[in-house]
């Protein structure tokens, strides 16, 4: 085979990801009975909050403790709702509420592609390396585990947890000390952080364009990949 290991982008190459805080705050409230007179107005306000500790966050999830992260979303709840005048009596509700849009069984946030199991399923019969690289939170080890992702990959490389995202080479340095291998194919959605950022570095690249036709290290389907190896 033409190389030694596979590195997959997650958001829009693996998983499918519809994940919109204030829209998930505002639902999550309705949910548990927490009256919100208006939900435009609730909904730009948690984001405005969001938007300000974003930085903030960053930095917390270099702890790589989950319940360092769940700390802060529950923090952020309570700023909301004392911002929009509405009382915490409910706080631990609503987070659990929120908890079970994103993760429960029923969640349309995070939903796997058609040809995402396919393809892991070829491509484990391969024995090549499989790790993910992402820019995404600490959240991705969990999202991964729900999705029942975790078992096809060595290794889940969260970009918040390292301080660096892609295209940064760092990033992909890290992934490359784990993998001890030279010949590395990248599969990704995004030109520049996931394509432009791996050639650069100088691993091979495969772009992923579901809506698209096949063409010179293009797919339409993650099915496809054995087709390159």
């Amino acid at each position: 085979m033409k190389y030694e290991a596979i590195s997959f982008d997650a958001a829009g190459t693996l998983i499918e990801v519809n994940w919109h805080p204030e829209k998930i705050a505002v639902q999550a409230a309705l949910h548990v009975g927490i009256p919100i007179p208006d939900p435009q107005v609730a909904a730009e306000t948690y984001l405005r909050l969001l938007h300000s500790r974003w930085t903030h966050f960053q930095q917390l999830n270099l702890s790589r403790d989950p319940e360092v992260t769940d700390a802060f979303w529950r923090e952020l709840g309570a700023d909301w709702l004392t911002r929009l005048a509405l009382p915490l009596d409910n706080l631990d509700d609503l987070y659990q509420a929120a908890d079970d849009i994103i993760f429960g069984p029923q969640s349309t946030v995070f939903n796997l592609y058609p040809d995402t199991l396919p393809a892991l399923q070829s491509l484990a019969e391969t024995k090549l390396p499989l790790i993910i690289l992402s820019n995404w939170d600490v959240s991705l080890h969990r999202t991964c585990a729900m999705l029942n992702l975790t078992p096809f990959f060595t290794k889940i490389f969260a970009s918040l947890e390292e301080g660096i995202e892609k295209p940064d080479p760092a990033l992909f340095q890290i992934a490359q000390n784990h993998l001890q291998a030279n010949k590395v194919l990248h599969i990704g959605d995004d030109p520049l952080a996931d394509i432009k950022g791996a050639r650069d570095f100088g691993w091979s690249t495969l772009l992923i364009d579901r809506h698209e036709e096949p063409a010179p290290h293009r797919i339409a389907s993650l099915t496809e990949i054995i087709n390159h190896l």
